[in-house]
């Protein structure tokens, strides 16, 4: 049996790094009755994996787990075992739902990925909607980062990854806003980083703003969630 979990990562476990969190999941997993499938070969390792795993200090609601088990059979004993799966689970990860990937869905979830949405809490900044509009009627957005290769900075146009925003709650003095940011291959922008250009592009500091990210939604290429494929 394939399984897909919908979990959210909340409190201090947005610092648990993406191998941890993998280590904390086959853990829980095993003591849970769900064991995961292990590959054939020399170095053999389990049939998991995580769709756009997410930074350090990021808060979601919509984390998508896949993996492969032969520990259940049915789906009662699959809803038993997330039910263990939670009780398990420390404070701060916990499966909203689950769903029995179908044999014709092959590929991965992150294949199919292509943007995610993020929602941004921070105060401290008025005028939000009028500054958004602003940055977004940019035509090219330039950021510069560190190439690891060839150890030399290099400068990106961010602004064709920026692929939408609405105010989610007009409020003096905060912004609470989602933005929409490419997730495709080669083309994944990071929410802190679509943060830093903002602020940049305001004269703010952002770690003075220390704004609260959480991500709300991965997408499809049709812009629905990606899940829909496996519904």
């Amino acid at each position: 049996m394939k399984l897909v979990f919908e979990f959210s990562k909340t409190s201090n476990l947005i610092y648990i790094s993406h191998l941890d969190l993998m280590r904390l999941f086959l853990r829980v997993l095993r003591m849970s009755g769900l064991r995961p499938v292990y590959s054939q070969g020399f170095n053999p390792h389990p049939k998991m994996s995580f769709t756009l795993p997410l930074s350090l200090g990021l808060y979601s609601v919509c984390e998508l787990l896949e993996f492969e088990t032969e520990s259940v059979n049915t789906k009662d004993e699959a809803e038993a075992a997330v039910r263990t799966v939670n009780e398990r689970m420390p404070e701060g990860i916990r499966v909203i739902a689950w769903h029995e990937k179908p044999a014709h869905v092959t590929k991965s979830l992150a294949s199919y990925s292509s943007a995610a949405s993020y929602e941004f809490m921070c105060d401290c900044l008025p005028d939000a909607p009028a500054l958004l509009a602003s940055f977004f009627e940019r035509d090219s957005v330039i950021i510069k980062k560190h190439d690891k290769k060839t150890e030399k900075e290099a400068y990106k146009d961010i602004r064709p990854d920026m692929l939408g925003w609405r105010i989610i709650k007009d409020i003096q003095g905060r912004m609470l806003a989602e933005a929409t940011l490419s997730a495709a291959a080669g083309r994944t922008l990071n929410p802190s980083v679509f943060f830093g250009a903002f602020c940049g592009s305001c004269g703010l500091d952002a770690a003075i703003l220390k704004p609260v990210i959480t991500r709300t939604r991965i997408l499809g290429a049709d812009g629905k969630p990606v899940t829909e494929i496996i519904l």
